[in-house]
Protein backbone atom coordinates (compact mmCIF):
# COMPACT_ATOMS: atom_id res chain seq x y z
CA UNK A 1 0.00 0.00 0.00
CA UNK A 2 1.32 3.42 -0.91
CA UNK A 3 2.29 5.61 2.03
CA UNK A 4 0.41 8.76 2.83
CA UNK A 5 1.73 11.60 0.73
CA UNK A 6 4.15 13.94 2.46
CA UNK A 7 3.33 16.80 0.09
CA UNK A 8 1.18 19.54 1.66
CA UNK A 9 -2.28 19.92 0.26
CA UNK A 10 -3.40 23.18 -1.31
CA UNK A 11 -4.57 25.52 1.47
CA UNK A 12 -7.39 26.65 -0.81
CA UNK A 13 -8.64 23.09 -1.21
CA UNK A 14 -8.28 22.37 2.52
CA UNK A 15 -10.30 25.48 3.39
CA UNK A 16 -12.97 24.47 0.88
CA UNK A 17 -13.08 20.95 2.36
CA UNK A 18 -13.50 22.45 5.83
CA UNK A 19 -16.36 24.60 4.52
CA UNK A 20 -18.01 21.50 3.03
CA UNK A 21 -17.77 19.73 6.38
CA UNK A 22 -19.16 22.76 8.19
CA UNK A 23 -22.18 22.65 5.89
CA UNK A 24 -22.74 18.99 6.83
CA UNK A 25 -22.38 19.87 10.51
CA UNK A 26 -24.87 22.71 10.24
CA UNK A 27 -27.40 20.30 8.75
CA UNK A 28 -26.21 17.44 10.97
CA UNK A 29 -26.03 15.28 7.88
CA UNK A 30 -25.66 15.37 4.11
CA UNK A 31 -26.43 18.60 2.31
CA UNK A 32 -26.38 17.11 -1.22
CA UNK A 33 -29.80 17.62 -2.78
CA UNK A 34 -29.20 15.60 -5.97
CA UNK A 35 -31.38 12.51 -6.13
CA UNK A 36 -28.52 10.19 -7.21
CA UNK A 37 -26.65 11.19 -4.05
CA UNK A 38 -29.59 10.61 -1.74
CA UNK A 39 -29.32 8.06 1.04
CA UNK A 40 -26.20 5.97 1.56
CA UNK A 41 -23.98 7.85 -0.89
CA UNK A 42 -24.67 11.18 0.78
CA UNK A 43 -24.15 9.86 4.31
CA UNK A 44 -20.77 8.43 3.30
CA UNK A 45 -19.83 11.75 1.70
CA UNK A 46 -20.42 13.41 5.07
CA UNK A 47 -18.32 10.80 6.93
CA UNK A 48 -15.56 11.14 4.36
CA UNK A 49 -15.54 14.94 4.79
CA UNK A 50 -15.03 14.65 8.55
CA UNK A 51 -12.17 12.17 8.18
CA UNK A 52 -10.43 14.03 5.35
CA UNK A 53 -10.56 17.38 7.15
CA UNK A 54 -9.14 15.68 10.24
CA UNK A 55 -6.37 14.05 8.21
CA UNK A 56 -5.50 17.49 6.83
CA UNK A 57 -5.11 18.80 10.38
CA UNK A 58 -8.17 21.04 10.33
CA UNK A 59 -10.45 19.21 12.77
CA UNK A 60 -12.93 21.07 14.88
CA UNK A 61 -14.85 20.29 18.03
CA UNK A 62 -17.64 17.86 17.33
CA UNK A 63 -16.18 16.42 14.12
CA UNK A 64 -15.45 13.00 15.64
CA UNK A 65 -18.87 12.63 17.19
CA UNK A 66 -20.56 13.73 14.00
CA UNK A 67 -18.57 11.25 11.90
CA UNK A 68 -19.56 8.41 14.24
CA UNK A 69 -23.21 9.50 14.22
CA UNK A 70 -23.32 9.76 10.43
CA UNK A 71 -21.64 6.40 10.02
CA UNK A 72 -24.39 4.90 12.18
CA UNK A 73 -26.92 6.19 9.66
CA UNK A 74 -24.93 4.59 6.86
CA UNK A 75 -24.67 1.27 8.73
CA UNK A 76 -28.43 1.28 9.24
CA UNK A 77 -28.94 1.49 5.47
CA UNK A 78 -26.87 -1.62 4.76
CA UNK A 79 -29.27 -4.56 4.46
CA UNK A 80 -28.62 -8.23 5.13
CA UNK A 81 -27.09 -9.00 1.73
CA UNK A 82 -24.53 -6.21 2.12
CA UNK A 83 -26.07 -3.76 -0.36
CA UNK A 84 -27.64 -0.45 0.60
CA UNK A 85 -31.37 0.14 0.81
CA UNK A 86 -31.57 3.61 -0.73
CA UNK A 87 -30.57 5.20 -4.00
CA UNK A 88 -32.02 5.79 -7.42
CA UNK A 89 -31.89 2.07 -8.28
CA UNK A 90 -33.22 -0.86 -6.28
CA UNK A 91 -30.99 -3.54 -4.74
CA UNK A 92 -28.19 -2.08 -6.81
CA UNK A 93 -24.64 -3.48 -6.73
CA UNK A 94 -23.26 -0.54 -8.78
CA UNK A 95 -25.02 2.11 -6.69
CA UNK A 96 -23.66 0.42 -3.58
CA UNK A 97 -20.22 0.31 -5.21
CA UNK A 98 -20.09 4.12 -5.37
CA UNK A 99 -20.39 4.20 -1.59
CA UNK A 100 -18.02 1.28 -1.08
CA UNK A 101 -15.36 3.08 -3.13
CA UNK A 102 -15.51 5.98 -0.67
CA UNK A 103 -15.66 3.62 2.32
CA UNK A 104 -12.50 1.82 1.17
CA UNK A 105 -10.59 5.03 0.41
CA UNK A 106 -11.54 6.57 3.76
CA UNK A 107 -10.72 3.41 5.73
CA UNK A 108 -7.36 3.11 3.95
CA UNK A 109 -6.52 6.72 4.84
CA UNK A 110 -7.39 6.08 8.49
CA UNK A 111 -4.88 3.21 8.55
CA UNK A 112 -2.03 5.57 7.64
CA UNK A 113 -2.75 9.06 9.01
CA UNK A 114 -0.37 11.85 8.06
CA UNK A 115 1.92 13.53 10.56
CA UNK A 116 -0.36 16.58 10.61
CA UNK A 117 -3.55 14.60 11.29
CA UNK A 118 -5.78 15.75 14.11
CA UNK A 119 -5.63 13.81 17.36
CA UNK A 120 -9.04 12.22 16.99
CA UNK A 121 -8.21 10.82 13.55
CA UNK A 122 -4.81 9.45 14.58
CA UNK A 123 -6.08 8.15 17.91
CA UNK A 124 -8.60 5.70 19.27
CA UNK A 125 -11.63 7.45 17.75
CA UNK A 126 -10.14 7.20 14.26
CA UNK A 127 -9.15 3.56 14.80
CA UNK A 128 -12.69 2.70 15.92
CA UNK A 129 -14.22 4.52 12.96
CA UNK A 130 -11.87 2.72 10.58
CA UNK A 131 -12.82 -0.65 12.05
CA UNK A 132 -16.50 0.10 11.49
CA UNK A 133 -15.86 1.16 7.91
CA UNK A 134 -13.93 -2.05 7.26
CA UNK A 135 -16.85 -4.04 8.63
CA UNK A 136 -19.10 -2.28 6.10
CA UNK A 137 -16.67 -3.50 3.42
CA UNK A 138 -16.76 -7.08 4.67
CA UNK A 139 -20.54 -7.15 4.51
CA UNK A 140 -20.66 -5.59 1.04
CA UNK A 141 -17.96 -7.51 -0.84
CA UNK A 142 -19.86 -10.82 -1.25
CA UNK A 143 -22.76 -8.99 -2.94
CA UNK A 144 -20.43 -7.01 -5.20
CA UNK A 145 -18.57 -10.18 -6.17
CA UNK A 146 -21.74 -11.74 -7.59
CA UNK A 147 -23.72 -8.60 -8.48
CA UNK A 148 -24.52 -7.34 -11.97
CA UNK A 149 -24.55 -3.93 -13.66
CA UNK A 150 -26.60 -2.11 -16.27
CA UNK A 151 -24.38 0.62 -17.73
CA UNK A 152 -20.84 0.47 -19.17
CA UNK A 153 -19.23 2.62 -16.47
CA UNK A 154 -20.73 0.46 -13.71
CA UNK A 155 -18.26 -2.30 -14.60
CA UNK A 156 -15.32 -0.10 -13.71
CA UNK A 157 -16.94 1.35 -10.60
CA UNK A 158 -17.74 -2.12 -9.23
CA UNK A 159 -14.27 -3.41 -10.16
CA UNK A 160 -12.62 -0.39 -8.53
CA UNK A 161 -14.68 -0.78 -5.36
CA UNK A 162 -13.72 -4.45 -5.18
CA UNK A 163 -9.97 -3.87 -5.47
CA UNK A 164 -10.18 -0.98 -3.02
CA UNK A 165 -11.89 -3.25 -0.51
CA UNK A 166 -9.51 -6.13 -1.23
CA UNK A 167 -6.53 -3.99 -0.24
CA UNK A 168 -7.97 -3.80 3.30
CA UNK A 169 -9.36 -7.30 3.65
CA UNK A 170 -7.63 -10.65 3.90
CA UNK A 171 -8.29 -14.23 2.92
CA UNK A 172 -10.85 -15.61 0.46
CA UNK A 173 -12.92 -12.41 0.38
CA UNK A 174 -9.98 -10.37 -0.92
CA UNK A 175 -9.06 -13.04 -3.46
CA UNK A 176 -12.66 -13.26 -4.74
CA UNK A 177 -12.88 -9.47 -4.98
CA UNK A 178 -9.79 -9.20 -7.15
CA UNK A 179 -10.84 -12.14 -9.34
CA UNK A 180 -14.22 -10.53 -9.97
CA UNK A 181 -12.58 -7.21 -10.84
CA UNK A 182 -10.33 -9.02 -13.31
CA UNK A 183 -13.40 -10.69 -14.83
CA UNK A 184 -14.97 -7.30 -15.55
CA UNK A 185 -11.71 -5.94 -16.95
CA UNK A 186 -11.39 -8.94 -19.27
CA UNK A 187 -14.27 -7.48 -21.30
CA UNK A 188 -11.94 -4.69 -22.48
CA UNK A 189 -12.16 -0.99 -21.75
CA UNK A 190 -14.88 0.78 -23.72
CA UNK A 191 -12.69 3.58 -25.07
CA UNK A 192 -12.31 4.12 -28.82
CA UNK A 193 -9.29 5.19 -30.83
CA UNK A 194 -10.38 8.83 -30.50
CA UNK A 195 -10.32 8.74 -26.70
CA UNK A 196 -14.07 8.63 -26.07
CA UNK A 197 -15.65 6.14 -23.69
CA UNK A 198 -18.69 4.40 -25.16
CA UNK A 199 -21.05 6.60 -23.13
CA UNK A 200 -19.30 9.74 -24.50
CA UNK A 201 -20.22 11.48 -21.26
CA UNK A 202 -17.95 13.97 -19.49
CA UNK A 203 -20.00 13.49 -16.34
CA UNK A 204 -19.28 9.78 -16.16
CA UNK A 205 -15.71 10.16 -17.43
CA UNK A 206 -14.96 12.61 -14.61
CA UNK A 207 -16.82 10.93 -11.78
CA UNK A 208 -16.72 7.21 -12.60
CA UNK A 209 -14.64 5.76 -15.43
CA UNK A 210 -11.55 7.95 -14.97
CA UNK A 211 -11.17 7.56 -11.18
CA UNK A 212 -12.06 3.85 -11.23
CA UNK A 213 -9.63 2.99 -14.01
CA UNK A 214 -6.80 4.86 -12.28
CA UNK A 215 -7.51 2.95 -9.09
CA UNK A 216 -7.51 -0.35 -10.99
CA UNK A 217 -4.28 0.59 -12.78
CA UNK A 218 -2.55 1.25 -9.46
CA UNK A 219 -3.85 -1.71 -7.48
CA UNK A 220 -3.58 -4.30 -10.24
CA UNK A 221 -0.43 -3.06 -11.97
CA UNK A 222 -2.20 -2.27 -15.25
CA UNK A 223 -0.45 0.80 -16.75
CA UNK A 224 -2.52 0.56 -19.96
CA UNK A 225 -5.58 1.56 -17.93
CA UNK A 226 -3.79 4.69 -16.81
CA UNK A 227 -2.95 5.60 -20.39
CA UNK A 228 -6.59 5.16 -21.40
CA UNK A 229 -7.55 7.79 -18.84
CA UNK A 230 -4.77 10.11 -20.04
CA UNK A 231 -5.94 9.76 -23.64
CA UNK A 232 -9.50 10.61 -22.64
CA UNK A 233 -8.36 13.70 -20.72
CA UNK A 234 -6.74 15.15 -23.83
CA UNK A 235 -9.94 14.48 -25.78
CA UNK A 236 -11.88 16.33 -23.06
CA UNK A 237 -9.59 19.33 -23.51
CA UNK A 238 -9.96 19.21 -27.30
CA UNK A 239 -13.71 19.54 -26.72
CA UNK A 240 -13.54 22.32 -24.11
CA UNK A 241 -14.40 25.98 -24.66
CA UNK A 242 -12.34 28.93 -23.39
CA UNK A 243 -15.08 29.39 -20.80
CA UNK A 244 -14.14 26.08 -19.18
CA UNK A 245 -17.11 23.95 -20.26
CA UNK A 246 -16.66 20.74 -22.18
CA UNK A 247 -18.81 19.41 -25.00
CA UNK A 248 -21.81 17.20 -24.20
CA UNK A 249 -23.87 17.24 -27.42
CA UNK A 250 -22.55 13.79 -28.42
CA UNK A 251 -23.13 12.18 -25.00
CA UNK A 252 -25.28 9.08 -24.58
CA UNK A 253 -26.23 10.01 -21.03
CA UNK A 254 -28.27 12.61 -19.19
CA UNK A 255 -25.67 15.35 -19.67
CA UNK A 256 -26.20 15.48 -23.45
CA UNK A 257 -28.57 18.42 -22.96
CA UNK A 258 -26.22 20.25 -20.57
CA UNK A 259 -24.03 22.63 -22.55
CA UNK A 260 -22.39 23.94 -19.39
CA UNK A 261 -20.51 20.94 -17.96
CA UNK A 262 -17.33 22.38 -16.38
CA UNK A 263 -13.94 20.70 -16.26
CA UNK A 264 -13.63 21.33 -12.52
CA UNK A 265 -14.65 17.70 -11.76
CA UNK A 266 -11.62 16.51 -13.75
CA UNK A 267 -9.19 18.23 -11.35
CA UNK A 268 -7.67 15.17 -9.66
CA UNK A 269 -7.47 13.29 -12.96
CA UNK A 270 -5.49 16.12 -14.58
CA UNK A 271 -3.38 16.39 -11.43
CA UNK A 272 -2.45 12.70 -11.62
CA UNK A 273 -0.67 13.36 -14.94
CA UNK A 274 0.49 16.92 -14.24
CA UNK A 275 4.02 15.95 -13.09
CA UNK A 276 4.84 14.50 -16.52
CA UNK A 277 2.39 16.27 -18.88
CA UNK A 278 2.53 20.05 -19.32
CA UNK A 279 -0.94 20.19 -20.84
CA UNK A 280 -2.49 18.31 -17.90
CA UNK A 281 -0.57 20.60 -15.51
CA UNK A 282 -2.11 23.67 -17.14
CA UNK A 283 -5.52 22.00 -17.20
CA UNK A 284 -5.29 21.13 -13.50
CA UNK A 285 -4.34 24.71 -12.66
CA UNK A 286 -7.29 25.98 -14.69
CA UNK A 287 -9.69 23.42 -13.21
CA UNK A 288 -8.81 24.69 -9.72
CA UNK A 289 -10.51 27.97 -10.67
CA UNK A 290 -13.63 26.45 -12.21
CA UNK A 291 -16.93 25.15 -10.78
CA UNK A 292 -17.43 21.48 -9.99
CA UNK A 293 -14.32 20.79 -7.90
CA UNK A 294 -14.94 18.38 -5.01
CA UNK A 295 -12.46 19.71 -2.44
CA UNK A 296 -12.93 16.80 -0.03
CA UNK A 297 -12.10 14.26 -2.70
CA UNK A 298 -9.18 16.36 -3.95
CA UNK A 299 -7.66 16.59 -0.46
CA UNK A 300 -8.10 12.84 0.04
CA UNK A 301 -6.29 12.17 -3.25
CA UNK A 302 -3.57 14.61 -2.20
CA UNK A 303 -3.08 12.70 1.04
CA UNK A 304 -3.24 9.26 -0.55
CA UNK A 305 -1.20 9.50 -3.73
CA UNK A 306 2.20 11.08 -4.27
CA UNK A 307 1.71 11.70 -7.98
CA UNK A 308 -1.64 13.41 -7.49
CA UNK A 309 -0.26 15.42 -4.56
CA UNK A 310 2.67 16.56 -6.68
CA UNK A 311 0.31 17.42 -9.55
CA UNK A 312 -1.98 19.44 -7.29
CA UNK A 313 1.03 21.31 -5.91
CA UNK A 314 2.17 22.14 -9.44
CA UNK A 315 -1.36 23.23 -10.35
CA UNK A 316 -1.59 25.43 -7.28
CA UNK A 317 1.72 27.07 -8.12
CA UNK A 318 0.77 27.54 -11.76
CA UNK A 319 -2.67 28.96 -10.91
CA UNK A 320 -1.06 31.56 -8.64
CA UNK A 321 1.22 32.74 -11.44
CA UNK A 322 -1.24 33.02 -14.34
CA UNK A 323 -4.70 34.33 -15.15
CA UNK A 324 -7.57 32.03 -15.99
CA UNK A 325 -7.37 33.17 -19.63
CA UNK A 326 -3.68 32.34 -19.77
CA UNK A 327 -4.32 28.92 -18.25
CA UNK A 328 -7.17 28.28 -20.68
CA UNK A 329 -5.01 29.21 -23.65
CA UNK A 330 -2.18 26.95 -22.48
CA UNK A 331 -4.46 23.99 -21.77
CA UNK A 332 -6.50 24.26 -24.96
CA UNK A 333 -4.02 25.52 -27.55
CA UNK A 334 -5.50 25.52 -31.04
CA UNK A 335 -6.30 22.80 -33.51
CA UNK A 336 -8.76 20.85 -35.58
CA UNK A 337 -9.94 17.31 -34.95
CA UNK A 338 -12.43 14.74 -36.23
CA UNK A 339 -13.84 12.00 -34.00
CA UNK A 340 -14.84 9.48 -36.65
CA UNK A 341 -16.90 7.04 -34.60
CA UNK A 342 -18.88 9.83 -32.90
CA UNK A 343 -19.29 11.84 -36.16
CA UNK A 344 -17.92 14.92 -34.46
CA UNK A 345 -15.69 17.68 -35.87
CA UNK A 346 -14.21 20.64 -34.05
CA UNK A 347 -11.85 23.52 -34.81
CA UNK A 348 -10.67 25.87 -32.10
CA UNK A 349 -8.24 28.70 -31.45
CA UNK A 350 -8.36 31.62 -29.05
CA UNK A 351 -11.92 32.72 -28.31
CA UNK A 352 -13.32 31.21 -31.53
CA UNK A 353 -14.43 27.64 -32.08
CA UNK A 354 -16.80 25.62 -34.25
CA UNK A 355 -18.31 22.19 -33.64
CA UNK A 356 -20.30 20.10 -36.13
CA UNK A 357 -22.06 16.94 -34.99
CA UNK A 358 -23.81 14.20 -36.93
CA UNK A 359 -23.64 11.18 -34.60
CA UNK A 360 -27.13 10.71 -33.17
CA UNK A 361 -28.11 7.12 -32.32
CA UNK A 362 -31.80 7.80 -32.97
CA UNK A 363 -31.89 6.97 -36.72
CA UNK A 364 -30.32 3.54 -36.17
CA UNK A 365 -32.37 2.73 -33.07
CA UNK A 366 -35.61 4.12 -34.49
CA UNK A 367 -36.48 5.82 -31.21
CA UNK A 368 -35.29 8.13 -28.47
CA UNK A 369 -34.22 6.33 -25.31
CA UNK A 370 -32.09 6.64 -22.22
CA UNK A 371 -28.56 5.58 -23.10
CA UNK A 372 -28.76 6.83 -26.70
CA UNK A 373 -27.25 10.00 -28.14
CA UNK A 374 -30.47 11.84 -28.94
CA UNK A 375 -29.51 15.52 -29.07
CA UNK A 376 -30.48 16.96 -32.51
CA UNK A 377 -28.13 19.96 -32.29
CA UNK A 378 -25.79 19.69 -35.27
CA UNK A 379 -23.82 22.94 -35.00
CA UNK A 380 -22.38 25.05 -32.20
CA UNK A 381 -19.91 27.90 -32.51
CA UNK A 382 -18.46 31.01 -30.95
CA UNK A 383 -17.12 34.07 -32.71
CA UNK A 384 -15.90 36.86 -30.52
CA UNK A 385 -18.38 37.43 -27.70
CA UNK A 386 -21.30 35.73 -29.50
CA UNK A 387 -21.84 32.05 -28.76
CA UNK A 388 -24.36 30.00 -30.71
CA UNK A 389 -25.36 27.24 -28.31
CA UNK A 390 -27.40 25.20 -30.76
CA UNK A 391 -28.44 25.04 -34.39
CA UNK A 392 -31.25 22.57 -35.16
CA UNK A 393 -33.40 21.88 -38.19
CA UNK A 394 -37.05 21.24 -37.41
CA UNK A 395 -39.65 20.25 -40.01
CA UNK A 396 -43.19 18.98 -40.29
CA UNK A 397 -42.74 15.43 -41.57
CA UNK A 398 -45.06 12.85 -39.99
CA UNK A 399 -43.88 13.60 -36.45
CA UNK A 400 -40.48 12.00 -37.07
CA UNK A 401 -38.70 14.84 -35.34
CA UNK A 402 -35.82 17.17 -36.19
CA UNK A 403 -32.93 16.52 -38.54
CA UNK A 404 -30.51 13.91 -37.20
CA UNK A 405 -27.76 13.04 -39.64
CA UNK A 406 -27.03 9.51 -40.78
CA UNK A 407 -24.19 10.55 -43.10
CA UNK A 408 -21.10 12.53 -42.07
CA UNK A 409 -18.07 13.50 -44.14
CA UNK A 410 -15.29 16.05 -43.78
CA UNK A 411 -13.47 17.66 -46.68
CA UNK A 412 -11.19 20.44 -45.46
CA UNK A 413 -13.36 23.33 -44.30
CA UNK A 414 -16.55 21.61 -45.47
CA UNK A 415 -18.58 19.13 -43.41
CA UNK A 416 -21.49 17.40 -45.09
CA UNK A 417 -24.35 15.89 -43.08
CA UNK A 418 -27.11 13.86 -44.70
CA UNK A 419 -30.30 12.07 -43.73
CA UNK A 420 -33.03 10.04 -45.42
CA UNK A 421 -36.46 9.71 -43.81
CA UNK A 422 -39.44 7.71 -44.98
CA UNK A 423 -43.03 7.49 -43.85
CA UNK A 424 -45.72 5.24 -45.27
CA UNK A 425 -49.36 5.10 -46.18
CA UNK A 426 -50.64 1.53 -45.99
CA UNK A 427 -52.80 -0.32 -48.51
CA UNK A 428 -55.48 -2.92 -47.75
CA UNK A 429 -54.29 -6.24 -46.41
CA UNK A 430 -53.90 -9.15 -48.81
CA UNK A 431 -56.94 -11.38 -48.76
CA UNK A 432 -55.09 -14.27 -47.13
CA UNK A 433 -54.21 -11.99 -44.18
CA UNK A 434 -57.84 -11.05 -43.44
CA UNK A 435 -59.30 -11.89 -40.04
CA UNK A 436 -63.08 -12.01 -39.71
CA UNK A 437 -62.88 -10.71 -36.15
CA UNK A 438 -60.77 -7.70 -37.24
CA UNK A 439 -58.24 -8.48 -34.50
CA UNK A 440 -54.91 -7.65 -36.14
CA UNK A 441 -51.43 -7.59 -34.64
CA UNK A 442 -50.40 -4.52 -32.65
CA UNK A 443 -47.21 -3.22 -34.27
CA UNK A 444 -44.98 -0.16 -34.07
CA UNK A 445 -44.16 1.09 -37.56
CA UNK A 446 -41.64 3.79 -36.74
CA UNK A 447 -44.02 6.65 -36.06
CA UNK A 448 -46.81 5.14 -34.01
CA UNK A 449 -48.34 1.82 -33.01
CA UNK A 450 -51.69 0.38 -34.03
CA UNK A 451 -53.45 -2.98 -34.24
CA UNK A 452 -53.08 -2.87 -38.03
CA UNK A 453 -50.58 -5.63 -38.90
CA UNK A 454 -48.46 -3.04 -40.71
CA UNK A 455 -45.79 -5.54 -41.69
CA UNK A 456 -48.26 -7.52 -43.81
CA UNK A 457 -49.55 -4.56 -45.85
CA UNK A 458 -48.32 -3.07 -49.11
CA UNK A 459 -47.17 0.48 -48.51
CA UNK A 460 -46.68 3.75 -50.35
CA UNK A 461 -43.60 5.56 -49.09
CA UNK A 462 -43.00 9.28 -48.90
CA UNK A 463 -39.34 10.18 -48.58
CA UNK A 464 -37.59 13.29 -47.36
CA UNK A 465 -33.88 13.54 -48.17
CA UNK A 466 -31.88 16.28 -46.49
CA UNK A 467 -28.30 17.36 -46.90
CA UNK A 468 -26.74 20.04 -44.71
CA UNK A 469 -23.43 21.46 -45.93
CA UNK A 470 -21.42 23.43 -43.35
CA UNK A 471 -18.62 25.60 -44.73
CA UNK A 472 -16.43 26.91 -41.91
CA UNK A 473 -14.39 30.11 -42.17
CA UNK A 474 -12.49 32.29 -39.76
CA UNK A 475 -15.39 34.70 -39.33
CA UNK A 476 -18.28 32.24 -39.24
CA UNK A 477 -20.10 29.52 -41.15
CA UNK A 478 -22.17 29.16 -44.31
CA UNK A 479 -24.99 26.65 -44.23
CA UNK A 480 -26.65 25.14 -47.27
CA UNK A 481 -29.71 22.97 -46.62
CA UNK A 482 -30.81 20.91 -49.61
CA UNK A 483 -34.06 18.96 -49.47
CA UNK A 484 -35.86 16.57 -51.80
CA UNK A 485 -39.35 15.38 -51.01
CA UNK A 486 -42.84 16.71 -50.37
CA UNK A 487 -43.60 20.36 -49.77
CA UNK A 488 -43.51 20.97 -46.04
CA UNK A 489 -42.43 23.64 -43.60
CA UNK A 490 -38.88 23.81 -42.29
CA UNK A 491 -37.50 25.89 -39.43
CA UNK A 492 -33.80 26.36 -38.73
CA UNK A 493 -33.47 27.24 -35.05
CA UNK A 494 -30.41 29.26 -33.94
CA UNK A 495 -30.18 29.43 -30.15
CA UNK A 496 -27.77 31.73 -28.33
CA UNK A 497 -25.86 30.85 -25.18
CA UNK A 498 -25.42 34.33 -23.74
CA UNK A 499 -27.38 37.54 -23.40
CA UNK A 500 -27.66 38.97 -26.88
CA UNK A 501 -29.40 41.85 -28.62
CA UNK A 502 -31.18 40.93 -31.83
CA UNK A 503 -31.67 43.66 -34.44
CA UNK A 504 -33.71 43.50 -37.66
CA UNK A 505 -35.76 40.39 -36.81
CA UNK A 506 -39.51 39.89 -36.49
CA UNK A 507 -40.56 39.02 -32.90
CA UNK A 508 -42.83 35.96 -32.84
CA UNK A 509 -42.85 35.12 -29.12
CA UNK A 510 -41.01 35.58 -25.81
CA UNK A 511 -37.28 35.56 -26.68
CA UNK A 512 -38.17 34.19 -30.12
CA UNK A 513 -37.52 36.03 -33.40
CA UNK A 514 -37.81 35.21 -37.08
CA UNK A 515 -35.53 36.34 -39.87
CA UNK A 516 -37.77 38.17 -42.31
CA UNK A 517 -36.65 39.99 -45.45
CA UNK A 518 -33.23 41.38 -44.55
CA UNK A 519 -30.22 40.35 -42.49
CA UNK A 520 -30.35 40.10 -38.69
CA UNK A 521 -27.56 41.39 -36.46
CA UNK A 522 -26.94 39.63 -33.14
CA UNK A 523 -24.81 41.58 -30.66
CA UNK A 524 -23.03 40.49 -27.48
CA UNK A 525 -20.28 42.45 -25.77
CA UNK A 526 -18.11 44.03 -28.45
CA UNK A 527 -19.09 41.51 -31.15
CA UNK A 528 -21.82 41.39 -33.78
CA UNK A 529 -22.87 38.31 -35.75
CA UNK A 530 -24.81 38.89 -38.96
CA UNK A 531 -27.32 36.24 -40.02
CA UNK A 532 -28.55 36.25 -43.60
CA UNK A 533 -30.77 33.90 -45.59
CA UNK A 534 -31.18 33.29 -49.30
CA UNK A 535 -33.93 33.11 -50.26
CA UNK A 536 -35.50 35.16 -47.48
CA UNK A 537 -37.61 33.34 -44.94
CA UNK A 538 -41.27 32.50 -45.59
CA UNK A 539 -44.26 32.20 -43.26
CA UNK A 540 -43.75 28.57 -42.24
CA UNK A 541 -44.17 28.13 -38.46
CA UNK A 542 -41.20 29.48 -36.49
CA UNK A 543 -41.27 26.67 -33.95
CA UNK A 544 -39.20 23.73 -32.91
CA UNK A 545 -40.97 20.36 -32.99
CA UNK A 546 -39.28 17.53 -31.05
CA UNK A 547 -41.34 14.88 -32.83
CA UNK A 548 -44.04 12.46 -31.81
CA UNK A 549 -41.66 10.47 -29.59
CA UNK A 550 -41.78 13.38 -27.14
CA UNK A 551 -45.02 15.11 -28.02
CA UNK A 552 -47.41 12.24 -27.38
CA UNK A 553 -46.19 12.41 -23.75
CA UNK A 554 -46.44 16.22 -23.78
CA UNK A 555 -42.66 16.31 -23.43
CA UNK A 556 -39.89 18.11 -25.30
CA UNK A 557 -36.13 18.33 -25.70
CA UNK A 558 -36.31 21.96 -26.79
CA UNK A 559 -33.64 24.44 -25.76
CA UNK A 560 -34.52 27.70 -24.05
CA UNK A 561 -33.06 31.17 -24.17
CA UNK A 562 -32.96 33.58 -27.07
CA UNK A 563 -33.73 31.92 -30.40
CA UNK A 564 -33.78 33.09 -34.01
CA UNK A 565 -35.63 31.13 -36.71
CA UNK A 566 -35.18 30.97 -40.45
CA UNK A 567 -38.23 29.35 -42.08
CA UNK A 568 -38.93 27.99 -45.57
CA UNK A 569 -40.68 25.15 -47.38
CA UNK A 570 -39.12 22.12 -49.04
CA UNK A 571 -38.10 20.98 -51.59
CA UNK A 572 -35.19 23.13 -52.71
CA UNK A 573 -32.06 24.79 -51.34
CA UNK A 574 -31.87 27.25 -48.47
CA UNK A 575 -28.69 29.13 -47.62
CA UNK A 576 -28.02 30.69 -44.22
CA UNK A 577 -24.85 32.57 -43.30
CA UNK A 578 -23.58 33.44 -39.83
CA UNK A 579 -20.68 35.88 -40.01
CA UNK A 580 -18.83 38.03 -37.49
CA UNK A 581 -19.00 41.69 -38.54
Amino acid sequence: MAPTSAAPCSPTLVRAARAALDAHLLADGPVAADAPLAGHRAWMCAVKAAVVVGLAGQAGEGDAAAASRWLSRLEALQVADGLFATGDNLASPPDSAFTITDVAATAAALRRPSATAAAWVAGAAGTALGARLEEVLRRAVPALVVGGVHTPNHRWEVAGALVGAAALLEGPAAVAAVERAQQWLAEGIDIDADGLYSERSPNYAAHVSGPALLLLAERLGRPALRESVHTNLHTVLDLTTPGGTTETVHSRRQDQHDARFPIGPFLTLFARFAPTCDRCRDAAAWALLLPGVDPVDAVLHCLADDDTAAGLALADERAAAATDKQLAAAALGSGERTWGAAHLWRRWGGADWTLVYGGSDVPAAGRVASGLACNPTFLRLARGDVEVASVRLSRDFFGLGPFRATGFSVEGDRIVLSEQLAASYYQPLPVDAHRPDGDYTLEFEGRFASAMAFSQRPRDELRLETQVVVDVSADGVDLEVRTEGPATGHALEIAFANDVRVEGAEPVGPQVDRLAAGPVVVRAGDSALTVTALPGGDSSPAVYSPGEAYEFLEGTDAVGGRRLYVTWSSPGTQRVTLRLR
